[in-house]
């Protein structure tokens, strides 16, 4: 028959009170056993707050502002700000295109991309059209322009 300690001590609760009750801090006679679980408790829901995180981000995908987007949407608010409407285009290089094309099927935006008279290609982001420059570095980001 298994005893009441082998069972509290075989779970998540019981590994964590052990130790605690082998930590110093934990050992000192101010604190009482209500103080310890309390302290315990808080610890088993920051660890369940983080693995919830981490299954919402597997599951959902990452926020709006993931990896390019947000550097993307920073250099478009700049342009926006100075000359008061989005710009027309901005180059990019293969690595923030794959991450625009993968916020679209994400959150199921119509994708629109184009092939422009310099046989280039661009993605529809937003406003802007952004020019795929394949020769560039893979992580390029040039300045949004406008036409003409």
């Amino acid at each position: 028959m298994i005893s009441r300690r082998e069972v509290v001590t075989a779970g998540i609760l019981g590994s964590l009170s052990t130790a605690a009750a082998a930590s110093p801090a934990a050992a000192s006679p101010e604190q009482s056993g209500d103080q310890v679980m309390h302290k315990l408790v808080g610890e088993i829901q920051r660890a369940l707050t983080n693995i919830h995180g981490a299954v919402r981000d597997g599951l959902i995908g990452p926020g709006l502002n993931a990896g390019f987007i947000s550097d993307i949407r920073d250099r478009l608010t700049i342009h926006l700000r100075s000359s008061g409407k989005f710009p027309d285009f901005m180059e990019i290089g293969t690595d923030p295109f794959y991450d625009v094309y993968d916020w679209h099927v994400r959150n199921g935006q119509q994708i629109q991309i184009i092939r422009l008279s310099d046989q280039r290609f661009a993605i529809q982001f937003m406003f802007t059209q952004l020019v795929v420059r394949w020769e560039q570095d893979r992580r390029f980001l040039g300045q949004p322009y406008d036409r003409g």
